[in-house]
């Protein structure tokens, strides 16, 4: 029986206006779902994103490496009950063969000796020696405390009735000592005063304007006040023999570390350390006698010694912002993702195909049209073909040490990245249909890129109806598939200006 092909033309377009409305309620619901997500349960929402850390550092007690490390959690988050997100504080052991962290109380500043970690709040102290904990209250420890360990016992520097004031926690008592006078009098910066204990006195830093100031105690009075220029934030550590003192400043256009020591009463000449990147932030440690130093950039953490005026013997502490949480987080949600969107194009495939003229005959020969469903699968195969250089290189980069250290290196990815899935999809597709009619993926779905007259499509052909891929892919490929729905032989745009169709491969 002949087809009436006018009455076909008027079913497809009703067909197509349906397959809009359906494409569109389908995408409105997503977006619905999406935003409601948002605002009732954005907690949800956020524990899919890679946020790193607020803040982490290493102790080292008992032979024992610690990450003492401060996170968002954002669990609960809702705005319905207007909760916040809320601090997170973690322990966990360096290299333990049983990975894995635990949740601690929440604390302002940390320190530590050989033994014991101590964790100061306001009102009280908490220590741990790697078994037990133990609490002190004291009212030594004022708003945003800050220690060091010392023999004669725990020295916090606080603000006390809003002033600030240095107590000595010992077994018998508590000491009050008398704080500099140049440091009472600058009212700027306090929230960057550090203290150490090296060779029986107290050091004291603090910034003022461009310039660090320091003084010492030797339980009795405090030494003339002197001062270094710098420019920033300072980190200082201390083991038997020297002060350390580490900052970050531009060396070659990219930041680095440098650091000096004071040893015999004068400070060394400062030196940059072989380490070079965007840091998150970095942190020193003495560690069995040794000075090492804590490093997080995007990609890692990595615990260096240093020898010599040299960051050696990197061990990896984790992944600072990439880790295989997030990945793992993310390949659940693009396979989860991507089952619904395959259920919904097949479900929209037998929709058409319902409705829709299946074959077409030339003289004796009938050509069976492939399925927007075939086209899918075929369509996401070659996407993981075309993606597999460029992830292959990006993974590269990101188990790398480097990675993430070099604003160049980066633009070099991603400009790669681009040209390549620009360039690269755009060639793969227009060649292989253009000379074979088919990619590998058509390939194995067993469909075929024919010229609308059933004869080879050639390479002018191949190369137009990937040009317009840019306007078939509007709003997720639904113009495309509109397209496929309203014309009798399931033309996308494409398809259209090349004057191509897509067929079921004709077995010989």
């Amino acid at each position: 029986m002949a087809t009436d092909l006018e009455k076909e033309k008027k079913k497809n377009i009703k067909l197509a206006i349906g397959v809009a409305a359906i494409g569109i309620f389908f995408s409105a619901g997503l977006y619905v779902i999406i935003f409601a997500l948002m605002f009732l349960r954005p907690g949800l929402v956020f524990s899919f994103m890679p946020f790193p850390a607020l803040s982490k550092s290493i102790a080292g007690i008992n032979n024992r490496l610690y990450v003492i490390s401060k996170e968002i959690d954002f669990t609960g988050l809702s705005f319905e009950n207007k909760k916040e997100p809320k601090e997170k504080f973690m322990l966990s052991i360096l290299d333990d063969k049983n990975p894995g962290s635990r949740e601690i109380k929440p604390f302002h500043s940390f320190t530590n000796d050989s033994n014991k970690i101590y964790f100061l709040s306001e009102g009280f102290f908490r220590t741990f020696d790697g078994v037990e904990w133990a609490e002190t209250k004291t009212d030594a420890a004022g708003k945003r405390p800050e220690g060091v360990i010392s023999p004669d016992g725990l020295f916090v520097l606080s603000g006390i009735k809003n002033n600030p004031a240095l107590n000595l926690i010992k077994d018998s008592g508590i000491s009050s000592i008398p704080l500099p006078e140049e440091y009472l009098e600058d009212k700027n910066k306090k929230c960057s005063t550090q203290m150490l204990w090296f060779q029986g006195r107290l050091y004291l830093f603090w910034p003022s304007d461009n310039d660090f100031y320091w003084t010492s105690y030797d339980g009795k009075a405090w030494s003339r006040t002197e001062s270094f220029a710098q420019h920033g934030p300072i980190k200082a550590i201390a083991d038997d023999k020297r002060i350390y003192i580490f900052y970050e400043q531009y060396s070659e256009q990219m930041p680095s570390i440098y650091f000096t020591a004071y040893e015999g009463g004068s400070w060394s000449e400062p030196k940059a350390l072989n380490i070079q990147g965007l840091f998150i932030d970095w942190s020193p440690l003495i560690h069995q006698g040794k000075l090492h130093l804590f490093v997080r950039s995007f990609s890692s953490e990595n615990l260096y010694t240093i020898e010599n005026g040299n960051a050696v013997s990197p061990v990896r502490a984790g992944s600072s912002f990439f880790g295989k949480r997030f990945f793992r987080k993310i390949i659940a949600l693009i396979i989860l993702s991507s089952l619904v969107f395959l259920f919904f194009i097949y479900l929209l495939s037998v929709f058409i195909r319902k409705f829709k003229l299946r074959a077409w005959q030339v003289n004796s020969a009938e050509y069976e049209f492939a399925s927007l469903f075939r086209r899918f699968i075929a369509k996401v195969i070659d996407t993981i073909i075309i993606m597999i250089p460029p992830a292959a290189v990006t993974a590269w980069f990101l188990f790398s040490q480097d990675f993430l250290t070099n604003p160049f290196k980066l633009c070099a990815i991603g400009i790669f990245a681009f040209i390549y899935l620009i360039l690269g999809t755009f060639l793969y597709h227009s060649l292989l249909e253009g000379l074979y009619g088919k990619t590998l993926g058509k390939k194995i779905c067993g469909i075929v890129v024919l010229k609308d007259d059933f004869s080879r499509c050639g390479l002018l052909a191949g190369f137009l109806r990937n040009v317009m891929r840019i306007a078939d892919n509007f709003f997720y490929y639904l113009v495309g598939i509109i397209s496929m729905a309203g014309t009798l032989k399931w033309q996308r745009l494409g398809d259209i200006v090349a004057e191509t169709v897509v067929v079921r491969e004709k077995k010989t």
